[in-house]
Protein backbone atom coordinates (compact mmCIF):
# COMPACT_ATOMS: atom_id res chain seq x y z
CA UNK A 1 0.00 0.00 0.00
CA UNK A 2 1.49 3.43 -1.27
CA UNK A 3 1.88 6.14 2.07
CA UNK A 4 -0.46 8.72 2.02
CA UNK A 5 1.47 12.16 1.87
CA UNK A 6 0.26 14.52 4.62
CA UNK A 7 -1.36 17.35 3.24
CA UNK A 8 -2.49 20.73 4.51
CA UNK A 9 -6.12 20.95 5.95
CA UNK A 10 -8.30 22.72 3.16
CA UNK A 11 -9.87 25.65 4.50
CA UNK A 12 -10.79 27.11 1.21
CA UNK A 13 -14.26 25.87 0.62
CA UNK A 14 -15.10 30.01 -0.38
CA UNK A 15 -15.07 30.75 3.40
CA UNK A 16 -13.32 33.79 4.64
CA UNK A 17 -10.21 33.91 2.96
CA UNK A 18 -9.67 35.60 -0.25
CA UNK A 19 -7.84 33.99 -3.10
CA UNK A 20 -4.49 35.86 -2.71
CA UNK A 21 -2.58 36.29 -5.99
CA UNK A 22 0.75 34.42 -5.97
CA UNK A 23 4.05 36.69 -7.26
CA UNK A 24 6.13 34.23 -9.11
CA UNK A 25 9.62 36.39 -8.37
CA UNK A 26 11.15 38.30 -10.78
CA UNK A 27 10.80 41.72 -12.57
CA UNK A 28 12.88 43.16 -15.24
CA UNK A 29 15.26 45.54 -14.24
CA UNK A 30 15.84 48.01 -13.53
CA UNK A 31 13.05 47.12 -10.97
CA UNK A 32 14.76 44.06 -9.45
CA UNK A 33 18.17 45.82 -9.07
CA UNK A 34 16.99 47.11 -5.47
CA UNK A 35 14.33 44.65 -3.00
CA UNK A 36 13.16 47.98 -1.67
CA UNK A 37 11.84 48.93 -5.48
CA UNK A 38 11.27 45.65 -6.60
CA UNK A 39 9.07 45.04 -3.12
CA UNK A 40 7.36 48.72 -3.57
CA UNK A 41 6.15 48.19 -7.38
CA UNK A 42 4.20 44.77 -6.14
CA UNK A 43 2.64 46.89 -3.90
CA UNK A 44 1.92 49.66 -6.23
CA UNK A 45 0.29 47.72 -9.02
CA UNK A 46 -1.35 44.69 -6.63
CA UNK A 47 -5.07 46.37 -6.37
CA UNK A 48 -6.00 45.54 -3.36
CA UNK A 49 -5.24 42.29 -3.67
CA UNK A 50 -4.21 39.80 -0.89
CA UNK A 51 -0.70 38.19 -2.44
CA UNK A 52 0.84 35.11 -0.40
CA UNK A 53 4.54 37.15 -0.31
CA UNK A 54 6.53 39.53 -1.40
CA UNK A 55 9.25 38.62 -3.52
CA UNK A 56 12.72 40.98 -4.65
CA UNK A 57 14.47 38.34 -7.16
CA UNK A 58 17.84 40.30 -8.20
CA UNK A 59 18.08 38.17 -11.60
CA UNK A 60 15.41 38.95 -14.08
CA UNK A 61 16.44 35.79 -15.99
CA UNK A 62 16.50 33.58 -13.12
CA UNK A 63 19.90 32.28 -12.60
CA UNK A 64 21.31 33.45 -15.74
CA UNK A 65 23.42 36.14 -14.00
CA UNK A 66 25.20 32.90 -11.81
CA UNK A 67 25.32 30.65 -14.81
CA UNK A 68 27.71 33.21 -16.74
CA UNK A 69 29.05 35.30 -13.68
CA UNK A 70 29.84 33.54 -11.08
CA UNK A 71 30.37 29.49 -12.51
CA UNK A 72 32.84 31.27 -14.76
CA UNK A 73 35.07 32.43 -11.66
CA UNK A 74 35.22 29.08 -10.14
CA UNK A 75 38.58 27.51 -9.96
CA UNK A 76 37.38 23.98 -10.66
CA UNK A 77 35.41 24.79 -13.59
CA UNK A 78 36.40 25.14 -17.00
CA UNK A 79 34.24 26.55 -19.49
CA UNK A 80 33.24 24.44 -22.59
CA UNK A 81 30.93 26.64 -24.71
CA UNK A 82 30.26 30.73 -24.27
CA UNK A 83 26.97 32.24 -24.83
CA UNK A 84 24.69 34.88 -23.66
CA UNK A 85 22.18 33.22 -23.05
CA UNK A 86 19.68 35.06 -25.50
CA UNK A 87 18.49 31.37 -26.32
CA UNK A 88 18.30 27.50 -25.39
CA UNK A 89 20.96 27.15 -27.85
CA UNK A 90 23.15 29.80 -26.76
CA UNK A 91 23.72 29.06 -23.15
CA UNK A 92 27.65 28.71 -21.54
CA UNK A 93 27.93 25.28 -19.75
CA UNK A 94 31.44 24.29 -18.08
CA UNK A 95 33.09 21.00 -17.30
CA UNK A 96 35.15 20.05 -14.21
CA UNK A 97 39.03 20.31 -15.06
CA UNK A 98 40.86 16.94 -15.05
CA UNK A 99 41.85 16.36 -11.69
CA UNK A 100 39.75 19.03 -9.51
CA UNK A 101 36.96 18.37 -7.71
CA UNK A 102 33.46 21.10 -7.40
CA UNK A 103 32.96 22.01 -3.90
CA UNK A 104 28.91 22.66 -2.61
CA UNK A 105 30.62 25.76 -1.07
CA UNK A 106 31.56 27.05 -4.61
CA UNK A 107 28.27 26.66 -5.54
CA UNK A 108 27.64 30.20 -4.73
CA UNK A 109 23.86 31.18 -5.06
CA UNK A 110 23.90 33.82 -2.26
CA UNK A 111 20.42 33.19 -0.93
CA UNK A 112 21.03 34.12 2.29
CA UNK A 113 22.49 37.30 2.07
CA UNK A 114 19.68 38.22 -0.43
CA UNK A 115 17.25 37.84 2.15
CA UNK A 116 19.13 39.68 4.71
CA UNK A 117 18.66 42.83 2.02
CA UNK A 118 15.02 41.92 1.02
CA UNK A 119 14.29 41.79 5.13
CA UNK A 120 16.25 44.87 5.88
CA UNK A 121 14.18 46.56 2.49
CA UNK A 122 10.59 45.36 3.78
CA UNK A 123 11.24 46.77 7.48
CA UNK A 124 11.50 50.07 5.80
CA UNK A 125 8.44 49.47 4.20
CA UNK A 126 6.57 48.72 7.32
CA UNK A 127 8.24 51.85 8.68
CA UNK A 128 7.14 53.80 6.14
CA UNK A 129 3.50 52.47 6.60
CA UNK A 130 3.27 50.75 3.19
CA UNK A 131 3.34 47.34 4.13
CA UNK A 132 1.14 44.88 6.07
CA UNK A 133 2.70 41.51 7.59
CA UNK A 134 3.80 39.99 4.84
CA UNK A 135 6.28 37.28 4.33
CA UNK A 136 9.42 37.44 1.93
CA UNK A 137 9.69 35.05 -0.66
CA UNK A 138 13.04 33.71 -1.47
CA UNK A 139 13.30 31.61 -4.62
CA UNK A 140 14.99 28.57 -4.43
CA UNK A 141 16.51 27.03 -7.89
CA UNK A 142 16.31 23.29 -7.98
CA UNK A 143 19.68 21.66 -7.91
CA UNK A 144 18.34 18.85 -11.09
CA UNK A 145 18.46 22.61 -12.63
CA UNK A 146 21.60 24.14 -11.34
CA UNK A 147 23.45 20.83 -12.41
CA UNK A 148 21.87 20.80 -16.13
CA UNK A 149 22.20 24.60 -17.12
CA UNK A 150 25.84 24.41 -15.65
CA UNK A 151 27.13 21.12 -17.53
CA UNK A 152 24.83 21.76 -20.20
CA UNK A 153 22.91 17.96 -19.98
CA UNK A 154 21.26 15.91 -18.06
CA UNK A 155 23.72 13.15 -18.81
CA UNK A 156 26.84 15.19 -17.68
CA UNK A 157 25.12 16.77 -15.15
CA UNK A 158 24.30 13.77 -13.19
CA UNK A 159 27.84 12.95 -11.29
CA UNK A 160 27.48 16.68 -9.92
CA UNK A 161 23.72 16.53 -8.75
CA UNK A 162 24.61 14.98 -5.31
CA UNK A 163 26.96 18.47 -4.81
CA UNK A 164 24.62 21.05 -6.11
CA UNK A 165 22.07 19.29 -4.05
CA UNK A 166 24.34 19.75 -0.76
CA UNK A 167 24.90 23.29 -1.98
CA UNK A 168 20.78 23.76 -2.34
CA UNK A 169 19.74 22.08 1.15
CA UNK A 170 22.28 23.71 3.01
CA UNK A 171 21.06 27.48 1.93
CA UNK A 172 17.66 26.15 2.88
CA UNK A 173 18.84 25.08 5.97
CA UNK A 174 20.59 28.42 6.70
CA UNK A 175 17.72 30.64 5.45
CA UNK A 176 15.26 29.12 7.60
CA UNK A 177 17.77 29.08 10.80
CA UNK A 178 17.84 32.75 10.42
CA UNK A 179 14.23 34.01 9.11
CA UNK A 180 12.16 30.89 10.11
CA UNK A 181 8.27 31.42 9.50
CA UNK A 182 9.03 34.93 8.41
CA UNK A 183 9.48 33.27 4.89
CA UNK A 184 8.24 31.90 1.59
CA UNK A 185 10.77 29.85 0.10
CA UNK A 186 9.57 28.97 -3.79
CA UNK A 187 12.02 25.53 -5.00
CA UNK A 188 11.97 26.55 -8.68
CA UNK A 189 12.16 23.85 -11.79
CA UNK A 190 11.64 23.94 -14.84
CA UNK A 191 13.98 20.65 -15.39
CA UNK A 192 11.49 18.34 -13.91
CA UNK A 193 8.74 19.03 -16.78
CA UNK A 194 11.37 19.45 -19.66
CA UNK A 195 12.82 15.84 -18.43
CA UNK A 196 9.31 14.42 -19.29
CA UNK A 197 9.06 16.11 -22.69
CA UNK A 198 12.44 14.95 -23.96
CA UNK A 199 11.95 11.40 -22.58
CA UNK A 200 9.63 8.38 -23.40
CA UNK A 201 6.74 7.95 -21.95
CA UNK A 202 7.69 4.27 -21.50
CA UNK A 203 10.40 5.09 -19.14
CA UNK A 204 8.44 7.80 -17.29
CA UNK A 205 7.78 5.37 -14.04
CA UNK A 206 11.34 5.40 -13.44
CA UNK A 207 11.73 8.88 -14.61
CA UNK A 208 9.03 10.18 -11.89
CA UNK A 209 10.92 7.89 -8.84
CA UNK A 210 14.13 9.91 -9.44
CA UNK A 211 13.05 13.18 -9.74
CA UNK A 212 10.15 12.54 -6.71
CA UNK A 213 13.15 11.82 -4.67
CA UNK A 214 15.39 14.38 -5.80
CA UNK A 215 12.98 17.11 -5.16
CA UNK A 216 11.74 15.52 -1.80
CA UNK A 217 15.36 15.63 -0.59
CA UNK A 218 15.13 19.45 -1.09
CA UNK A 219 11.71 20.06 0.36
CA UNK A 220 12.16 17.50 3.16
CA UNK A 221 15.17 19.72 4.39
CA UNK A 222 13.01 22.61 5.94
CA UNK A 223 9.49 20.57 6.84
CA UNK A 224 7.71 22.98 8.85
CA UNK A 225 8.53 26.56 6.69
CA UNK A 226 6.01 27.23 3.83
CA UNK A 227 7.16 25.75 0.61
CA UNK A 228 5.59 26.81 -2.60
CA UNK A 229 6.87 24.40 -5.56
CA UNK A 230 7.06 26.27 -8.75
CA UNK A 231 6.83 24.06 -12.21
CA UNK A 232 8.07 25.77 -15.12
CA UNK A 233 8.22 25.26 -18.99
CA UNK A 234 11.50 27.97 -19.23
CA UNK A 235 11.09 31.32 -20.12
CA UNK A 236 14.24 32.46 -21.51
CA UNK A 237 13.76 35.35 -23.36
CA UNK A 238 10.21 34.98 -22.35
CA UNK A 239 9.84 31.80 -24.56
CA UNK A 240 9.08 27.75 -23.82
CA UNK A 241 11.25 25.47 -23.61
CA UNK A 242 8.01 23.54 -25.09
CA UNK A 243 4.33 23.84 -25.34
CA UNK A 244 2.51 21.27 -22.94
CA UNK A 245 -0.32 19.21 -24.74
CA UNK A 246 -1.82 18.16 -21.41
CA UNK A 247 -0.92 17.90 -17.60
CA UNK A 248 -0.61 14.62 -17.07
CA UNK A 249 3.20 14.36 -16.78
CA UNK A 250 2.89 16.84 -13.87
CA UNK A 251 -0.27 15.25 -12.08
CA UNK A 252 2.60 11.96 -12.25
CA UNK A 253 5.27 13.81 -10.78
CA UNK A 254 2.85 15.47 -7.91
CA UNK A 255 1.30 12.48 -6.94
CA UNK A 256 5.20 10.38 -6.87
CA UNK A 257 6.57 13.50 -5.15
CA UNK A 258 3.65 13.72 -2.95
CA UNK A 259 4.35 9.94 -1.60
CA UNK A 260 8.13 10.68 -1.23
CA UNK A 261 7.17 13.11 0.85
CA UNK A 262 5.25 11.12 2.98
CA UNK A 263 8.11 8.68 3.70
CA UNK A 264 9.68 11.71 4.79
CA UNK A 265 7.41 12.80 7.37
CA UNK A 266 7.25 15.82 5.03
CA UNK A 267 3.98 17.52 4.33
CA UNK A 268 3.25 18.56 0.37
CA UNK A 269 3.92 22.06 -0.30
CA UNK A 270 1.54 24.30 -2.08
CA UNK A 271 2.00 23.89 -6.15
CA UNK A 272 2.25 26.77 -8.54
CA UNK A 273 0.98 24.79 -11.94
CA UNK A 274 1.21 26.48 -14.81
CA UNK A 275 -0.75 25.84 -18.04
CA UNK A 276 1.00 27.70 -20.78
CA UNK A 277 4.64 30.04 -21.18
CA UNK A 278 5.70 32.60 -22.98
CA UNK A 279 3.18 34.77 -24.35
CA UNK A 280 0.75 32.12 -25.35
CA UNK A 281 -3.01 32.18 -24.32
CA UNK A 282 -3.88 29.42 -21.55
CA UNK A 283 -5.30 26.49 -23.37
CA UNK A 284 -9.25 26.68 -23.25
CA UNK A 285 -10.45 22.57 -23.83
CA UNK A 286 -11.50 20.87 -20.89
CA UNK A 287 -9.59 18.16 -21.65
CA UNK A 288 -6.12 19.62 -21.10
CA UNK A 289 -7.19 20.02 -17.10
CA UNK A 290 -8.70 16.27 -17.40
CA UNK A 291 -5.73 14.79 -15.71
CA UNK A 292 -6.32 17.04 -13.01
CA UNK A 293 -9.18 14.63 -11.58
CA UNK A 294 -6.43 12.11 -10.84
CA UNK A 295 -4.09 14.24 -8.55
CA UNK A 296 -4.05 13.75 -4.96
CA UNK A 297 -7.11 15.10 -3.21
CA UNK A 298 -5.56 17.92 -0.45
CA UNK A 299 -2.79 19.04 -2.53
CA UNK A 300 -3.02 22.98 -2.65
CA UNK A 301 -3.16 24.51 -6.52
CA UNK A 302 -2.09 27.78 -7.54
CA UNK A 303 -3.29 28.56 -11.22
CA UNK A 304 -0.59 29.61 -12.81
CA UNK A 305 -3.43 30.74 -16.21
CA UNK A 306 -2.67 34.75 -16.00
CA UNK A 307 -1.81 36.06 -19.14
CA UNK A 308 -2.07 40.05 -19.83
CA UNK A 309 -3.06 39.79 -23.16
CA UNK A 310 -5.40 37.06 -22.89
CA UNK A 311 -7.92 37.89 -20.21
CA UNK A 312 -10.85 35.66 -21.68
CA UNK A 313 -8.92 32.92 -22.02
CA UNK A 314 -7.22 33.75 -18.59
CA UNK A 315 -10.69 33.54 -17.14
CA UNK A 316 -11.77 30.24 -19.06
CA UNK A 317 -8.67 28.52 -17.82
CA UNK A 318 -8.97 29.52 -13.94
CA UNK A 319 -12.71 28.08 -14.36
CA UNK A 320 -11.55 24.61 -16.44
CA UNK A 321 -8.66 24.18 -13.80
CA UNK A 322 -11.37 24.97 -10.47
CA UNK A 323 -13.86 22.37 -12.32
CA UNK A 324 -11.05 19.58 -12.73
CA UNK A 325 -9.75 20.11 -9.07
CA UNK A 326 -13.15 19.77 -7.79
CA UNK A 327 -12.06 22.42 -5.16
CA UNK A 328 -11.50 25.85 -4.79
CA UNK A 329 -7.36 26.97 -6.26
CA UNK A 330 -4.87 28.66 -3.46
CA UNK A 331 -4.24 31.32 -5.88
CA UNK A 332 -3.79 32.81 -9.05
CA UNK A 333 -0.57 33.55 -10.90
CA UNK A 334 1.05 34.11 -14.14
CA UNK A 335 2.88 31.17 -15.52
CA UNK A 336 6.62 32.09 -14.90
CA UNK A 337 8.11 35.41 -13.53
CA UNK A 338 7.82 38.97 -14.39
CA UNK A 339 11.92 39.67 -15.14
CA UNK A 340 11.23 38.61 -19.56
CA UNK A 341 8.44 41.14 -19.65
CA UNK A 342 8.59 44.75 -20.41
CA UNK A 343 7.36 46.84 -17.03
CA UNK A 344 3.92 47.98 -18.93
CA UNK A 345 3.25 44.17 -19.25
CA UNK A 346 4.27 42.98 -15.70
CA UNK A 347 1.69 45.48 -14.42
CA UNK A 348 -0.52 44.48 -16.79
CA UNK A 349 -0.45 40.68 -15.69
CA UNK A 350 -0.45 41.63 -12.10
CA UNK A 351 -3.76 44.14 -12.70
CA UNK A 352 -5.41 41.05 -14.33
CA UNK A 353 -4.58 38.95 -12.00
CA UNK A 354 -5.83 41.00 -8.95
CA UNK A 355 -9.21 41.98 -11.27
CA UNK A 356 -9.99 37.96 -11.74
CA UNK A 357 -9.36 37.10 -7.36
CA UNK A 358 -11.61 40.06 -6.51
CA UNK A 359 -14.08 38.28 -8.85
CA UNK A 360 -13.54 35.38 -7.57
CA UNK A 361 -13.74 36.24 -4.05
CA UNK A 362 -17.34 37.89 -4.59
CA UNK A 363 -18.91 34.84 -5.92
Amino acid sequence: MTAQAPTKTHDREHDHHPLPVHLVGSLPRPLCDDPATAMGWFLRHRGGAALTALPSDRDPRWIIDWLTHHMSAVPALEQVRGGESRGYDDMPYYRVRPGQRLCAEEIGLSRVEQADAAFAALDRLRLAGTCEQLRVQVGIPNALDLAVFAFGSVDAAREWLPTMQVAVVHEVTELVARWGDRLQLQLETPAVLVAYHLTPPATWPALTAELAGQVAGVLAAAPRTRWVLHLCYGDLEHVPVFTPSDLRPAVLFLNALADALAERGAPMPTVHLPVAGGGNPPPTDSAFYEELKRLRRGVEVIAGVVAEDHPEETREALRLTVEALGMPVAGIAAACGYGRRTEDAAAANLGLAAQLAQEWNVR
